[in-house]
């Protein structure tokens, strides 16, 4: 019974704990709008799981860029399988959208900050649509771990005739972490906000 009530009372604190982290790192805008259980804190980067918001590639990169952020961009496979472990925590796990695309170039993949891809034989090319020139946009799939492109959105010649995949899916957003001196400068302004 003890060792019930250990374990109990430390599945709560690291409960807890976390939630502290999450509130410390990840951008207090988002955190008023999307509750906490839908942030992790990985290394440096507040990642938000963004499940039940279905949407095409750039609402997503626009919805996470609002918070001062961008599409997650899994570029190591630590990363990666961080992410995919998370994934799989959330009722019906889906592909999400991540911030990677080649619709600059064709063939040329890129991740959203402008950097080449460099993968670790992490794309499933096997499941693509008829027209690969019209899936540009990546999403992470949690079922095999693999990056697997979808069309970018809902409009165009190739969507209306239906020979690309689901243009809308969940995302994922990055965040830096917040520096110690970001924190304590909100907390001094809502105390500002108080005292007016």
């Amino acid at each position: 019974m003890v060792f019930l009530s250990t374990c109990l009372l430390l599945l709560a604190f690291t409960a807890s704990f976390a939630d502290l982290t999450v509130e410390k790192s990840c951008p207090s805008d988002a955190l008023e709008i999307v509750p906490s259980n839908y942030f992790r804190v990985r290394n440096d980067t507040c990642f938000l799981f963004m499940t039940y918001d279905i949407v095409v590639y750039e609402t997503a990169k626009n919805k996470c860029m609002r918070n001062g952020g961008n599409l997650a961009m899994p570029k190591t496979k630590d990363t990666n399988d961080f992410l995919i472990q998370t994934m799989k925590t959330f009722d019906k796990p889906q592909p999400m959208w991540i911030g990677m695309h080649d619709k600059d170039e064709e063939g040329t993949i890129v991740w959203e900050d402008g950097s080449k891809v460099n993968a670790w034989g992490n794309f499933d090319w096997t499941t693509g649509g008829l027209f690969g020139g019209a899936e540009d946009c990546f999403a992470l799939d949690p079922n095999n771990g693999k990056w697997h492109d979808y069309g970018c959105s809902n409009t165009g010649l190739l969507t209306t005739l239906m020979v690309t995949r689901n243009s809308q899916l969940p995302f994922i957003c990055q965040y830096p972490v917040r520096e110690e001196q970001d924190v304590v400068d909100q907390r001094d302004q809502g105390q500002a906000s108080v005292d007016d």
